[in-house]
């Protein structure tokens, strides 16, 4: 980690002194040489080398090799996966580190949002923040410990190389509501876990509560974990919990959305989670 943080400290000077973009800065650190190689592979180079500004939470190496076997095989062959994957790494803007303290979330060039914690720490999704505000020509480098993969991506890889501590599980519209989704929960060790909802269809403006139930959808009991309202305009939602990822998906729950807190027995999507 020492060599590591040295590293990092004098790919930062280099970039104040010679004004390197972020693919520069990520070049000239031996321990960023898979981030480097997957976005040459996704063409992504110019448009990291481009004006900007961006903020990239950048894995290192150690990260890339913590995936699951066949899991970067997979996503390198397949340039649709590939670009969605580091393109979830982008935000659009400088965000420093004092300001990604201050967020729940943050939206990605890919589309869909990164959950933000600090109860321990930074956590971005399931990744921890080890090193900040390592500064480029056109942005930032905030330097993390996995890989961030997104649900889009996940649902591609669900059968096939699924990292170990990530669920995923569909959401389907209730009494035809319109509104369906996804939600994905992710082990965040210390007997805690990450809940993500994504919806579409949610109308706008307002909140939608959620929680998950006891049983099934079909005769769900009542509310065993209480989660953050997903919010009407973007459909998204995240909610850190200290409750075992092993326990929310060894059991058999039922995750219920609800229409609104004025009307919480209307009941528009509903998936089952866990097993019997």
């Amino acid at each position: 980690m020492k060599r590591f943080l040295t590293a990092l400290l004098a790919a930062a000077v280099l970039s104040w002194g010679a004004a390197q973009t972020i693919v520069d800065v990520a070049a000239g650190n031996d321990d960023f040489s898979t981030l480097v190689t997957a976005v040459t592979a996704a063409g992504l180079v110019d448009v990291l080398s481009g004006e900007g500004p961006f903020t990239v939470f950048a894995p290192t190496n150690a990260a890339f090799e913590a995936l699951p076997a066949g899991a970067l095989d997979a996503v390198l062959a397949d340039a649709d996966l590939l670009t969605a994957v580091l393109t979830y790494h982008v935000v659009a803007g400088d965000v420093r580190a004092a300001d990604v303290v201050s967020l729940d979330k943050a939206a990605t060039v890919q589309g869909e949002y990164l959950s933000i914690s600090t109860t321990d720490g930074v956590q971005v999704d399931q990744a921890n923040v080890v090193a900040t505000d390592i500064e480029a020509s056109n942005g930032v480098i905030h330097v993390i410990d996995s890989v961030l993969l997104p649900k889009a991506v996940l649902a591609a890889l669900t059968g096939q190389s699924l990292p170990s501590g990530f669920v995923y599980y569909d959401l389907d519209a209730v009494a035809g509501s319109g509104v369906s989704g996804s939600v994905l929960i992710v082990d965040m060790g210390r007997g805690s876990s990450q809940v993500q909802v994504n919806l579409e269809g949610t109308p706008a403006g307002g909140d939608h509560p959620i929680h998950f139930h006891d049983g099934r959808c079909g005769s769900a009991g009542g509310v065993v974990i209480p989660l953050n309202n997903v919010d009407g305009d973007s459909g998204w939602s995240s909610t850190t919990v200290d409750v075992p990822f092993t326990w929310i998906v060894g059991n058999a729950h039922a995750l219920m959305v609800h229409l609104s807190p004025d009307q919480m027995s209307t009941i528009v999507a509903c998936g089952d989670v866990g097993i019997d």
